[in-house]
């Protein structure tokens, strides 16, 4: 995973911030890939309850971990219960590593 304990640390509490404390965050793509270079950081966020606004709570999330990663590009894909999941949802939870 190129990622610090820092970074993953800033991630975890940040998106629990956000999203509550039973939040899950998966981080997927080429950042779980050692070997790899470069790249943005690309998460997946489990949350458990549903939320008001997910999207507006994503955007925060997005700003608050860009400020704090010295403006690394992060994508965000949302999962909710209630909310359809798509093939990302599958692919970001078997590929990725949960932080």
């Amino acid at each position: 995973m190129r990622l610090t304990a820092e970074q993953a640390e800033i991630i975890r509490h940040t998106a629990r911030k956000h999203f509550g404390a039973d939040t899950r965050i998966w981080l997927f793509g080429s950042r779980t890939d050692d070997a790899a270079r470069g790249g943005d950081i690309d998460l997946l966020i489990e949350s458990r309850t549903k939320m008001p606004n997910p999207f507006m709570a994503s955007v925060h999330l997005e700003v608050d971990l860009q400020n704090a990663l010295d403006d690394q590009k992060i994508d965000i894909v949302i999962s909710e219960p209630g909310k359809e999941e798509t093939p990302i949802h599958r692919i970001a939870r078997n590929t990725g590593i949960e932080l």
